[in-house]
């Protein structure tokens, strides 16, 4: 990349210096030329003021101006013979073309321009002043390369900007391109990076924004491994339960064993589905939740685990229970409340259910048993204080949250889960 900033900085210059110094050199020669010419007409018009009426007759002697020694002075007469200065002995062509006005052009290797001495209207002599071309030449070589090295100059300081340029520019692409490599190695600490480029810095901030989004969608994928795995203790050990008994006591109805069985897979297919939904903002549909079957579910999926632990679940319901809520997700709050109950708890577990009073769902879990511990540092995942896996409760206030709701320790002694969530129909819910 800054090969190529540096190369196309400098071929832009380049392009630029040659479309500027080429006019400039043609119009640098032209100069240059009219200034000779310029210069050879005013040495004509000195020497002609300098001749007489009849220049050269009698043994006249023919004066001439001080002029530099490269320019060469002749006076011809009408017939073309030299009578006196430098120059051929008879005119040449250019003098001989000087008839009313003067005459210039190149002859051979000299600038030649000839002006004719006119008196009352009559060709009295002719004025001859030459310069070797090269004179001109050198002074156009001159200033042409005055101007090369001017462009030589403006391509060295481009070069030097041009690498200034290229490695500012290639500093910060460097950094993006590490960046995203330790993207794809799974490193998400990428942060935005300020280069003063604003492109560049929009493409940081766009690619730290992505890690992020990685981050956070990596972290509900693994949050969701765990969460499953928990959640699905309970209808796998209810499905095992099932599947032991029969084993142990088989019954002749084998069609109602195959449905407690289907129900289980389920229960278990249900908890994947609502668990998987809430990892990814999906929330789960919302509809209006019927008491009565929610209890019986209750009952239906722990009376079995409570009798084998000598224990009673008690469910009840306090007025009327008119909300619309996620089911599913209702359903793994309370598993994990009733499993705390269970495992944690002591006595009898109590499901209350009841309206808030502004509306939203109410549930209570309640046992005699005491907490003895910080109440907040039961929601802490993994906490190394828990006496089980410490993700439960946690995952209970996760999929609250998602919710809209709350889940909070209502008591301590006794224990008393208290789980707020809004019914869906109501506005901003």
């Amino acid at each position: 990349m800054r090969r190529r900033i540096l190369v196309a900085i400098i071929g832009v210059t380049v392009m630029a210096t040659t479309v500027l110094t080429v006019p400039l050199a043609v119009i640098t020669a032209h100069r240059r030329s009219d200034d000779a010419y310029r210069e050879l007409e005013r040495a004509a018009e000195r020497t002609a003021a300098l001749l007489s009426i009849a220049p050269g007759r009698n043994g006249e002697e023919i004066e001439f101006p001080k002029v530099p020694s490269d320019l060469h002075i002749a006076v011809y007469g009408p017939d073309g013979n030299r009578l006196a200065g430098v120059g051929p002995d008879r005119a040449d062509a250019v003098t001989k073309k000087a008839k009313r006005i003067a005459v210039r052009s190149i002859d051979g290797a000299e600038r030649v321009l000839a002006d004719p001495f006119l008196v009352n209207e009559q060709r009295i002599a002719i004025v001859r002043v030459a310069e070797p071309v090269s004179e001109t030449t050198n002074r156009t070589r001159h200033a042409v390369l005055l101007l090369v090295l001017f462009d030589l100059v403006a391509i060295g300081i481009a070069a030097a900007v041009g690498s200034f340029v290229a490695a500012r520019l290639a500093r910060p692409v460097r950094r993006l391109r590490d960046d995203a490599v330790r993207l794809g190695d799974g490193d998400f600490a990428v942060e935005a990076r300020r280069s003063g480029i604003t492109e560049i810095d929009e493409t940081s901030s766009a690619l730290s924004d992505t890690a992020g989004r990685l981050e956070a969608m990596l972290a509900r994928e693994r949050s969701f491994s765990a969460d499953a795995s928990h959640q699905l203790r309970t209808p796998l050990a209810a499905l095992r339960l099932s599947v032991e008994t029969e084993l142990m006591d088989p019954r002749p109805d084998t069609e109602r064993v195959l449905d407690e069985a289907l129900t289980q897979i389920d229960r278990l297919e249900e908890t994947i589905t609502t668990l998987l939904a809430v990892a990814r903002d999906r929330p789960p549909p919302r509809a209006r939740l019927d008491v009565e079957h929610l209890v019986s579910e209750i009952h239906l999926r722990w009376d079995g685990r409570f009798e084998e632990a000598g224990r009673t679940l008690r469910c009840r319901r306090n007025g009327t229970v008119d909300v619309h809520v996620s089911v599913a997700v209702l359903d793994q709050i309370l598993d994990v409340l009733i499993a705390n109950g269970l495992e944690h708890g002591s006595g009898t577990v109590t499901v209350g259910l009841r309206d808030a009073a502004h509306g939203g769902l109410v549930v209570e879990v309640t046992d005699p048993g005491t907490i003895d511990r910080d109440p907040s540092a039961l929601f802490i995942r993994r906490d190394p204080g828990a006496t089980g896996h410490g993700v439960g409760l946690s995952l209970a206030r996760s999929l609250a949250e998602a919710e809209g709701g709350r889940l909070v320790v209502a008591t301590t002694s006794p224990t008393s889960f208290r789980l707020v969530l809004p019914d869906a129909t109501a506005p901003g819910a």
